[in-house]
């Protein structure tokens, strides 16, 4: 590679980093919003003891909640209609496009690896805890430089050497900065880091959905409830490993998650 083909390939990721930086600082100042939003105790019939000021803060976050969120609905469907589409695992081949897309930065569109954890991370965190919740697409974005760049160190590997690799980088970027309170019957986040729990499960779905579908009718989200499911006895361990830097023992457990599944 030249000198001037390596600068044109540092200033694309520089930019694409640059993109979900200024992107996250819209996530969190609409999470900051919505929480504000609750300071007169929200939605709820029986508000008991609330300020003037309290209420006053909380109708103008709301509204503030609303004008952001409408903006970003209507920019969406005017430019780009499938921003918020999840890249399915399902897809045929789709772990080795994953792969490839770590050493790939592009101007015009945001890396597939990217694309794939920062949405499959959303949809995980909404089926486990309620909103809001900040999830930092630039720290996502970290963790796939962070593997271009030992990747010529690492050299070839398996599937689930791959994704051991993925997991330490994910856990040491921590994308999920804030998750909302746990749902109903769902306690995953109370027992588990919630960043080695949702990368744990977005990996593991990568893995096993090159498989096929298990049954008929079964969508992503349905998938990641099934995911998370199985690998919820073996998340401590998983978490042992990663604590431990053991990229070895990761991935002879995810090979073990594999041949059980």
């Amino acid at each position: 590679m030249t000198i001037a083909f390596r600068s044109a390939d540092t200033f694309a990721a520089h930019a694409v980093c640059a993109a979900a930086g200024l992107r996250d600082g819209l996530r969190a100042a609409q999470f900051y919003v919505r929480d504000l939003s609750h300071a007169d105790g929200g939605r709820m019939r029986e508000r008991r003891n609330v300020t003037f000021l309290s209420s006053a803060v909380a109708r103008l976050a709301r509204f503030a909640d609303w004008f952001m969120t409408s903006g970003a609905n209507a920019a969406i469907a005017l430019l780009l209609p499938g921003w918020r589409k999840l890249p399915s695992p399902f897809t045929p081949g789709m772990l080795n496009e994953v792969a490839e897309a770590v050493r790939r930065n592009s101007l015009l569109h945001n890396p597939l690896f990217n694309a794939y954890f920062f949405r499959a991370t959303i949809h995980i965190i909404e089926y486990y805890s309620e909103p809001p919740y900040l999830v930092l697409e630039h720290r996502i974005d970290a963790a796939r430089r962070l593997l271009a760049q030992n990747e010529a160190i690492a050299g070839p590997e398996t599937e689930t050497g791959f994704l051991a690799r993925v997991l330490l980088a994910l856990a040491d970027t921590a994308p999920v900065a804030k998750v909302g309170r746990s749902r109903a019957a769902h306690s995953l986040f109370e027992e588990i880091e919630p960043n080695i729990a949702v990368a744990a499960t977005a990996c593991v779905a990568l893995l096993l959905a090159g498989q096929g579908l298990p049954a008929k009718n079964l969508d992503e989200d349905a998938f990641f409830a099934i995911t998370g499911a199985l690998i919820l006895p073996r998340l401590k361990m998983i978490a042992a490993l990663i604590a431990a830097r053991d990229e070895a023992g990761l991935a002879c457990e995810l090979g073990e998650i594999k041949e059980m599944y």
